[in-house]
Protein backbone atom coordinates (compact mmCIF):
# COMPACT_ATOMS: atom_id res chain seq x y z
CA UNK A 1 0.00 0.00 0.00
CA UNK A 2 2.84 2.43 0.82
CA UNK A 3 4.40 2.14 -2.60
CA UNK A 4 1.05 2.74 -4.29
CA UNK A 5 0.44 5.83 -2.17
CA UNK A 6 3.96 7.10 -2.83
CA UNK A 7 3.61 6.56 -6.59
CA UNK A 8 0.26 8.34 -6.71
CA UNK A 9 1.54 11.27 -4.70
CA UNK A 10 4.67 11.59 -6.82
CA UNK A 11 2.50 11.48 -9.96
CA UNK A 12 0.59 14.44 -8.53
CA UNK A 13 3.85 16.35 -8.19
CA UNK A 14 4.04 16.63 -4.40
CA UNK A 15 7.29 17.47 -2.64
CA UNK A 16 8.37 15.37 0.31
CA UNK A 17 9.81 17.51 3.09
CA UNK A 18 10.25 14.56 5.46
CA UNK A 19 9.57 10.85 5.22
CA UNK A 20 5.78 10.50 4.99
CA UNK A 21 5.30 14.28 5.04
CA UNK A 22 4.61 15.99 1.77
CA UNK A 23 3.36 19.30 0.43
CA UNK A 24 1.02 19.72 -2.50
CA UNK A 25 -0.50 22.83 -4.08
CA UNK A 26 -4.22 23.26 -3.53
CA UNK A 27 -5.70 22.77 -6.98
CA UNK A 28 -9.08 21.12 -7.60
CA UNK A 29 -7.48 18.05 -9.21
CA UNK A 30 -4.84 17.63 -6.50
CA UNK A 31 -7.45 18.08 -3.77
CA UNK A 32 -9.73 15.47 -5.39
CA UNK A 33 -6.95 12.92 -5.80
CA UNK A 34 -5.65 13.43 -2.27
CA UNK A 35 -9.15 12.88 -0.91
CA UNK A 36 -9.33 9.63 -2.88
CA UNK A 37 -5.96 8.59 -1.50
CA UNK A 38 -7.06 9.45 2.02
CA UNK A 39 -10.03 7.07 1.63
CA UNK A 40 -7.76 4.38 0.20
CA UNK A 41 -5.29 4.69 3.09
CA UNK A 42 -8.04 4.63 5.70
CA UNK A 43 -9.73 1.64 4.07
CA UNK A 44 -6.45 -0.23 4.50
CA UNK A 45 -6.26 0.63 8.19
CA UNK A 46 -3.82 3.51 7.79
CA UNK A 47 -4.01 7.01 9.13
CA UNK A 48 -3.81 10.32 7.35
CA UNK A 49 -3.42 13.82 8.62
CA UNK A 50 -4.18 16.58 6.17
CA UNK A 51 -3.23 20.08 7.05
CA UNK A 52 -4.25 23.05 4.97
CA UNK A 53 -1.83 25.96 5.01
CA UNK A 54 -3.42 29.21 3.96
CA UNK A 55 -0.13 31.07 3.74
CA UNK A 56 3.50 30.26 4.40
CA UNK A 57 5.95 32.79 5.74
CA UNK A 58 7.59 34.56 2.79
CA UNK A 59 10.92 32.81 3.16
CA UNK A 60 9.26 29.42 3.57
CA UNK A 61 7.08 30.00 0.53
CA UNK A 62 10.14 30.86 -1.57
CA UNK A 63 11.85 27.71 -0.32
CA UNK A 64 8.78 25.57 -1.13
CA UNK A 65 8.53 26.97 -4.65
CA UNK A 66 12.25 26.27 -5.11
CA UNK A 67 11.74 22.65 -3.95
CA UNK A 68 8.93 22.18 -6.48
CA UNK A 69 10.99 23.79 -9.25
CA UNK A 70 14.05 21.69 -8.38
CA UNK A 71 11.93 18.57 -8.73
CA UNK A 72 10.62 19.75 -12.10
CA UNK A 73 14.17 20.61 -13.20
CA UNK A 74 15.20 16.99 -12.64
CA UNK A 75 12.19 15.83 -14.66
CA UNK A 76 12.80 18.28 -17.49
CA UNK A 77 16.47 17.29 -17.67
CA UNK A 78 15.50 13.64 -17.97
CA UNK A 79 12.95 14.63 -20.62
CA UNK A 80 15.69 16.46 -22.55
CA UNK A 81 17.68 13.21 -22.50
CA UNK A 82 14.70 11.38 -24.01
CA UNK A 83 14.40 14.05 -26.70
CA UNK A 84 18.12 13.78 -27.45
CA UNK A 85 17.79 10.01 -27.91
CA UNK A 86 14.83 10.56 -30.24
CA UNK A 87 16.73 13.12 -32.32
CA UNK A 88 19.80 10.85 -32.44
CA UNK A 89 17.61 8.00 -33.72
CA UNK A 90 16.24 10.19 -36.52
CA UNK A 91 19.78 11.33 -37.36
CA UNK A 92 21.10 7.75 -37.42
CA UNK A 93 18.27 6.49 -39.63
CA UNK A 94 18.82 9.43 -41.99
CA UNK A 95 22.58 8.77 -42.21
CA UNK A 96 21.86 5.09 -42.95
CA UNK A 97 19.19 6.16 -45.46
CA UNK A 98 16.79 3.82 -43.71
CA UNK A 99 13.75 5.56 -45.16
CA UNK A 100 11.01 3.03 -44.47
CA UNK A 101 7.42 3.37 -43.36
CA UNK A 102 8.22 1.09 -40.44
CA UNK A 103 10.76 3.62 -39.17
CA UNK A 104 8.16 6.39 -39.46
CA UNK A 105 5.70 4.35 -37.40
CA UNK A 106 8.34 3.50 -34.80
CA UNK A 107 9.38 7.13 -34.47
CA UNK A 108 5.76 8.32 -34.31
CA UNK A 109 5.26 5.96 -31.37
CA UNK A 110 8.36 7.33 -29.67
CA UNK A 111 7.24 10.92 -30.28
CA UNK A 112 3.84 10.03 -28.79
CA UNK A 113 5.63 8.84 -25.65
CA UNK A 114 7.60 12.08 -25.46
CA UNK A 115 4.40 14.12 -25.82
CA UNK A 116 2.73 12.14 -23.04
CA UNK A 117 5.79 12.55 -20.81
CA UNK A 118 5.83 16.30 -21.50
CA UNK A 119 2.11 16.62 -20.59
CA UNK A 120 2.73 14.79 -17.31
CA UNK A 121 5.56 17.12 -16.37
CA UNK A 122 3.57 20.20 -17.37
CA UNK A 123 0.67 19.06 -15.21
CA UNK A 124 3.01 18.95 -12.21
CA UNK A 125 4.80 22.20 -13.05
CA UNK A 126 2.72 24.29 -10.67
CA UNK A 127 5.20 27.15 -10.42
CA UNK A 128 6.35 27.31 -14.05
CA UNK A 129 9.92 26.10 -13.92
CA UNK A 130 12.40 28.13 -15.96
CA UNK A 131 12.90 25.01 -18.13
CA UNK A 132 9.24 24.81 -19.22
CA UNK A 133 9.78 26.80 -22.43
CA UNK A 134 12.96 24.87 -23.27
CA UNK A 135 11.04 21.61 -22.96
CA UNK A 136 8.31 22.83 -25.31
CA UNK A 137 10.92 24.00 -27.81
CA UNK A 138 12.74 20.66 -27.65
CA UNK A 139 9.48 18.76 -28.22
CA UNK A 140 8.67 21.05 -31.16
CA UNK A 141 12.12 20.28 -32.61
CA UNK A 142 11.41 16.55 -32.31
CA UNK A 143 8.13 17.04 -34.16
CA UNK A 144 9.83 19.02 -36.95
CA UNK A 145 12.60 16.44 -37.35
CA UNK A 146 10.06 13.62 -37.57
CA UNK A 147 8.07 15.58 -40.18
CA UNK A 148 11.26 16.07 -42.21
CA UNK A 149 12.13 12.38 -41.88
CA UNK A 150 8.60 11.37 -42.88
CA UNK A 151 8.87 13.57 -45.97
CA UNK A 152 12.16 11.85 -46.87
CA UNK A 153 10.51 8.44 -46.46
CA UNK A 154 7.64 9.52 -48.68
CA UNK A 155 10.04 10.77 -51.37
CA UNK A 156 12.05 7.56 -51.10
CA UNK A 157 9.28 5.01 -50.80
CA UNK A 158 5.98 6.76 -51.44
CA UNK A 159 6.20 6.91 -55.22
CA UNK A 160 7.25 3.30 -55.70
CA UNK A 161 4.10 1.48 -54.61
CA UNK A 162 1.66 1.93 -57.47
CA UNK A 163 2.96 5.25 -58.80
CA UNK A 164 -0.24 7.15 -57.84
CA UNK A 165 0.22 10.87 -57.26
Amino acid sequence: MRVRVWRNLKALGVVYIQQSVCVAPDTPEVRRKIQQMEKFIQSGGGETFLMEVVQFADRTEEHMVQLFNDQRTREYEEFFGGCDLFLKEIENETKRKNFTFHEVEENETDLGKLKKWYRKIMKRDFFHSPLMLNAKNRLDLCERKLAEFTEQVYRSEGHIEGQIE
